[in-house]
């Protein structure tokens, strides 16, 4: 018998439209094994904090699922927080970089049977302008990409859109002067990104030591802003190497505060989220979120 009896899904059309065939095999394994599930659909950006926060106080559900991609994932969670309902997810989004944290195939089974009986941990959490965030921050570089992307084009496209709007970013010249102020230490970088785990951008390990369960974030400043040292971060993010590299700080950070370029765009969780200035912190909040059984987080 499930463990869990009620499962409320949030879900991103949008996101979903991508991978209906795992959506409906999902539900149909969870709905074989006994339990009620109820959907309901994403309208336009920041619904999902209201149906979360909405399923949640109405007290029914065991575990309240994002369906979509980080962003659906990120708004969810806004919902739960102070709520003694669980997070679950099925990725459906084009990086997935929560499922990738927590070792979690897009197969159906996986899912299901985590979302059936999958223990609820506690993780850390960042905040962004008092705002939470689960995975990452990036500022200049990947901002300004997410910001640039077609709707449209990602939605058919995937992750062929990312690539597209980084090339044309990378022929722009990808470098910013950005001022930053890390715990009171003044810092500058032409391009930062703030990490709450260990991968960024799909599966690529940024911070080899993050640990999602532990609060805490790890700050990257990127100093040279050539299109070549562009070109060897990447490489490096793929090899999972960032940290050796000599152009590349790496800080413990509790406190960010992002002064300029004014109106430099910021990506979280893979969503745009306007421009600078902006303040990154610590979370003080702990979320519960369903992890497979067995998972190191």
């Amino acid at each position: 018998m499930a463990l869990r009896q009620s499962i409320h899904i949030i879900l991103n059309p949008v996101a979903g439209a991508r991978r209906p065939g795992l959506l409906h095999a999902v539900v149909e394994r969870l709905r074989r094994a006994g339990v009620a599930v109820t959907i309901e659909e994403t309208a336009g950006p920041g619904d999902a904090t209201s149906l979360a926060r909405r399923a949640a106080e109405q007290g029914d559900a065991d575990v309240i699922v994002a369906a979509g991609g980080d962003g659906t994932i990120n708004e969810v969670a806004r919902g739960l927080l102070g709520q003694g309902v669980p997070l679950g997810i099925i990725p459906l989004g084009t990086a997935n970089v929560l499922a990738i944290e927590l070792g979690l195939r897009p197969r159906a089974g996986d899912i299901a049977d985590m979302l059936l009986t999958g223990p609820a941990h506690l993780i850390g959490t960042g905040l962004v302008e008092g705002r939470i965030f689960l995975m990452m921050v990036g500022i200049g570089f990947d901002g300004v990409v997410v910001h640039a992307i077609n709707p449209r084009l990602k939605k058919f496209w995937g992750k062929g859109a990312f690539v597209w709007a980084g090339f044309k970013e990378w022929l722009r010249g990808p470098g910013r002067d950005i001022h930053l102020v890390v715990d009171g230490r003044e810092k500058r970088a032409a391009w930062a990104v703030a990490v709450n785990g260990r991968y960024f951008a799909g599966p690529y390990v940024l911070s080899p030591s993050g640990d999602i369960s532990q609060p805490g974030l790890t700050l990257f400043l990127f100093r040279n802003g050539s299109r070549f040292a562009l070109i060897r971060y990447l490489i490096a993010l793929g090899l999972g190497r960032v940290e050796k590299l000599s152009d590349v700080d790496v800080l413990p950070a509790r406190h960010i505060r992002l002064v300029s370029p004014v109106d430099l765009e910021v990506e979280v969780d893979g969503d745009a989220r306007g421009g600078l200035p902006q303040v990154i912190e610590q979370g003080t909040q702990i979320l519960r979120l369903v992890v497979p059984t067995g998972s190191k987080i």
